[in-house]
């Protein structure tokens, strides 16, 4: 059985050191997954955001449980003994809530179309809008569309305890952007793999970082990382054993 924990701060490292001295273990011990990278702040000069890990130890490694460990485990079991129904009213607030707001946005930019939204299983909110000149809304290399995410991200969370995470694509946009990525980064690794090279590809924005270590995670024989400053920041893929 595996003990899996979320882990926010200002810096990837930051919090990977943070998590590793709440479970009392070492970074060799544990499996590590960057959910997001951070962000020292974007288009529209909106503040910056923190990087998210998830730790994750086999519950055969000796670990040293803290108070806020065994916290976030009663947290757990109470959040499993939440009425189902009163879990369902909270999403559909929620999801009116996003769909207003970001139709609001919509409107402003004289874009209009057919939005769609659904909750997937791990409770992730999707947006999906289509319709007619959307390019205004999506912005070079998808930065406005990023922004208006972060800001209906942003409205739904607002004096709310539990966070909803918020995707929303535009035109079919993050959808084909995630996909050719995700080819890329598959195409590099078999490249690192048979070069024995570490290769580094072009400077991304932290989500589409994100992306190419969700898509190569499991891939045997690679490893990815982070290097660099933004806006420059890359993804390396390495060999494993580099």
């Amino acid at each position: 059985m595996t003990q899996t924990i979320e882990v926010s701060a200002r810096t990837v490292d930051d919090a990977v050191e943070k998590g590793l001295a709440e479970l009392g273990v070492s970074q060799t011990e544990v499996q590590i997954e960057v959910l997001e990278e951070g962000d020292s702040g974007g288009l529209f000069g909106f503040g910056r955001k923190d990087a998210i890990v998830r730790i994750s130890v086999s519950e055969s490694t000796e670990v040293v449980e803290t108070a806020q460990a065994k916290q976030a485990v009663n947290d757990k079991e109470q959040t499993q003994t939440v009425d189902p129904e009163v879990n369902l009213a909270e999403q559909e607030e929620i999801e009116q809530s996003a769909v207003k707001f970001v139709a609001t946005v919509m409107q402003s930019l004289s874009i209009h179309g057919k939005m769609s939204s659904y909750f997937d299983e791990e409770g992730t909110l999707h947006l999906n809008i289509i319709g007619d000149n959307v390019g205004a809304a999506i912005g070079r290399r998808g930065e406005t569309l990023d922004a208006l995410q972060y800001l209906t991200i942003l409205a739904v969370n607002k004096d709310r305890e539990e966070y909803t995470r918020v995707s929303l694509d535009i035109g079919g946009y993050r959808e084909r952007r995630i996909k050719n990525m995700a080819q890329n980064a598959r195409r590099s690794a078999d490249r690192v793999l048979r070069t024995g090279k570490r290769y580094t590809l072009k400077p991304m924005s932290p989500a589409e970082r994100r992306q190419v270590h969700i898509a190569l995670q499991d891939y045997e024989g690679v490893k990815t990382y982070s290097e660099g400053k933004e806006p420059e920041r890359c993804v390396v893929i390495a060999p494993e054993k580099e």
